[in-house]
């Protein structure tokens, strides 16, 4: 014990009672505090996951976009061309839907 002397068995078996239970709740405690940080590491590691998994698929859509920005540019380009011709040549262009 911690120096100090108890004469009286019916205190010392309260005492002993109430260090089983706080012991039994300080183990309560740390094994709570013990699973609430397996689930925070196990939920980072979804979220690395999952944030992966989004960069990959902004890169995806990102590379389309490009493609796509170049089709436009492209097919554009072609189309000025064929209009400056078909003036050029006093023959009608490609009719416009409105």
């Amino acid at each position: 014990m911690t120096g100090r002397k108890r004469n009286n068995p019916d205190k010392d078996d309260e005492y002993i009672m109430k260090r089983q239970k706080n012991n039994e709740a300080v183990n309560r405690t740390r094994q709570k505090k013990r699973q609430e940080e397996t689930n925070t590491t196990q939920r980072v590691e979804e979220l690395r996951k999952e944030n992966a998994e989004l960069e990959r698929k902004v890169e995806s859509l990102q590379n389309e976009l490009k493609f796509l920005k170049e089709m436009f540019v492209a097919y554009a380009a072609g189309n000025k061309r064929k209009n400056s011709e078909a003036e050029a040549t006093g023959a009608p262009g490609p009719s416009r839907k409105k």
